[in-house]
């Protein structure tokens, strides 16, 4: 499963493979940096598990120049597809509650007005019965 010209294969600059990843290793992993510390900060920030998830997915795709047996490829397909899959659900499960309707916003701003107009009302009464 290890391929012993690992070293060789992550050093070339050239495309080897097309057919099996269309990028060379180089620009491989400055995507996978940049996309890790990207959903890594965006996790910090607003706290949402699929950030996690992909935070881990796309340097997880770098395990491709492991190897160069398609079992390895399909497999690393079927885990990122999962992984992807995870992240999607996610998105729905812990979604924000939705804000508060405006009309709704309304009614509570004019219920809270006219308690504190009644409470000064009330107020006023007790200091005009006192003189």
């Amino acid at each position: 499963m290890l391929d012993p010209r690992i070293l060789s294969t992550m050093a070339e600059s050239e495309i080897e493979n097309p057919n099996l990843f269309p990028f060379p290793f180089g620009m491989h992993i400055t995507f996978a940096v940049i996309g890790l510390l990207f959903f890594i900060y965006r996790f910090i920030t607003d706290k949402k598990p699929y950030q996690l998830i992909f935070a881990f997915a796309i340097p997880f795709s770098l395990t491709l120049w492991l190897s160069d047996s398609r079992a390895w490829f399909y497999t690393l397909g079927a885990v990122e597809a999962v992984l992807v899959i995870g992240a999607f659900i996610t998105t729905f499960i812990f979604k924000d509650k939705p804000a508060e309707k405006p009309a709704e916003t309304v009614k509570t701003v004019e219920k809270a007005a006219e308690e504190v107009s009644e409470a000064a009302a009330e107020d006023s009464d007790e200091h005009s019965e006192e003189e």
